[in-house]
C-alpha cells in the first residue's frame, strides 16, 4: 500500500490549526515578545510580535520544504548523485518510481515531525508572552523534543532496514 498521500494530509492539518491557534492569539500578544529562551526557560530574547511571526512562519516553510519539495526535486536527479544504500538494485528503472514514492512518504512524515515541533515551541513562546500564562514551560519542549529524536532515529532505523534489504535473487542475478 502506498499511502505518500497521509502525510500531506497529517501537515495540512497540522498547519491549519497552527494558523488558526496564531491568529486567534496574535491581538492578544503584546507588541514586543520574550522570543527565545534559555535552558530554565528564562527569557534570552525579544522581538517584536510581527518579527516572531514571519520567523515562524518562514521557519515553517522551511519544514514544508524539507519534507515536500526536497523529494521531488531528489526524484529528478540522476541515481549517481543520490546516496542511498544498494541503489543500483532501488534506482533501477522498473524500481526508480516506487523507491521515489517511498521517500516522498518518508520525508513527508519527518516534515510533519518537524512541523510538529515548530508549532509546540511557538506555542509555548506565545504562552509565555500571554499576561495570564507568563511561563515558558521548558520540560514539556524538552519532552516534545526527546520525542522527536526518538521518533526520528526509529524513522532512520526504517529507512535504512528497507533500503538494505534487496531480494535475495537481485544478489544473484546483479542488479
Amino acid at each position: 500500500m502506498n499511502a505518500q498521500w497521509v502525510p500531506r494530509i497529517v501537515y495540512g492539518f497540522l498547519l491549519a490549526i497552527g494558523a488558526l491557534d496564531w491568529v486567534r492569539r496574535y491581538p492578544q500578544l503584546p507588541a514586543r515578545m520574550a522570543s527565545h529562551f534559555g535552558p530554565r526557560g528564562e527569557v534570552t530574547n525579544w522581538q517584536s510580535k510581527e518579527q516572531f511571526f514571519v520567523t515562524m512562519i518562514v521557519v515553517v516553510g522551511v519544514s514544508f520544504v524539507g519534507g515536500f519539495v526536497v523529494p521531488l526535486l531528489i526524484g529528478k536527479l540522476p541515481a549517481s548523485m543520490i546516496n542511498l544504500p544498494n541503489k543500483q538494485y532501488w534506482l533501477a528503472d522498473e524500481r526508480r518510481e516506487e523507491t521515489m514514492r517511498y521517500l516522498n512518504m518518508k520525508m513527508g512524515w519527518f516534515g510533519c515531525g518537524v512541523l510538529f515541533v515548530l508549532l509546540f515551541a511557538a506555542s509555548e513562546a506565545i504562552n509565555a508572552n500571554m499576561p495570564a500564562h507568563g511561563q515558558f514551560d521548558i520540560e514539556a519542549t524538552f519532552a516534545v523534543l526527546l520525542g522527536f529524536v526518538f521518533c526520528m532515529g526509529l524513522w532512520t532505523i526504517l529507512l535504512l532496514r528497507h533500503f538494505n534489504r534487496v531480494p535475495e535473487r537481485a544478489l544473484q542475478d546483479g542488479k
